[in-house]
């Protein structure tokens, strides 16, 4: 299998035509090659109180990052505001739980949410479904279909993960989900200084 610069797989990115930014076709860039250690070494590190992400590429299609995960570190559940993403297992596991809205459920747009202070209600959510994915390499995504759901390591894990995120269009914020309120909120997503 031949190695997969980290600039390679943005150049590559970078290089479709907005109408190609589609599922299949970044999941084959995403998922194309053996990942280089050493290059992704510079954002490793696990945080001691949640789960770290680190910015490795942003531009006006596409925000790459690489994320840290210590055994029990989760996201809250979540939506991607309309954004399309995928996931690749870098090092490690990661579990993922996907969420449907139940019936008479509604979920107000991130910027709608963002102008309201404090939760929106009315967003009663139903798992569909639920897995552990421990294949290197693999490749996962997130879109309309699969818009709302919650990643992170197991608690039983022996060791940390490491997973490599591509979004598009760049992903600032998203709601969180409450499901014992069956409220939502919206969160800013900053990425995490740079380990030393």
């Amino acid at each position: 299998m031949s190695t997969l610069r980290l600039q390679t797989l943005i150049d590559r990115l970078e290089g479709l035509a907005p109408g190609k930014v589609t599922l299949p076709q970044v999941q084959q860039i995403v998922g194309d090659g053996q990942l280089d250690d050493a290059e992704l070494r510079r954002y490793v590190g696990v945080l001691p109180n949640k789960y770290a992400r680190r910015s490795v590429h942003r531009s006006k299609w596409f925000d790459v990052l690489v994320l840290t995960w210590a055994p029990g570190q989760f996201t809250p559940v979540h939506n991607h505001g309309g954004n399309c993403g995928w996931v690749r297992l870098v090092r490690g596991q990661i579990a993922e739980e996907t969420f449907k809205l139940v019936p008479g459920s509604a979920v107000p747009d991130a910027a709608v949410a963002a102008n309201v202070n404090g939760r929106v209600g009315n967003v009663g959510l139903e798992c569909t479904g639920s897995g552990v994915i421990t294949t290197i390499g693999a490749v996962a995504t997130a879109d309309r279909v699969r818009a709302i759901h919650r990643l992170g390591n197991p608690t039983d894990a022996r060791d940390f993960t490491v997973t490599l995120h591509v979004y598009s269009l760049p992903h600032d914020s998203c709601l969180s989900f409450d499901l014992a309120s069956r409220t939502c909120e919206p969160r800013r997503l900053v990425p995490d200084p740079l380990p030393v």
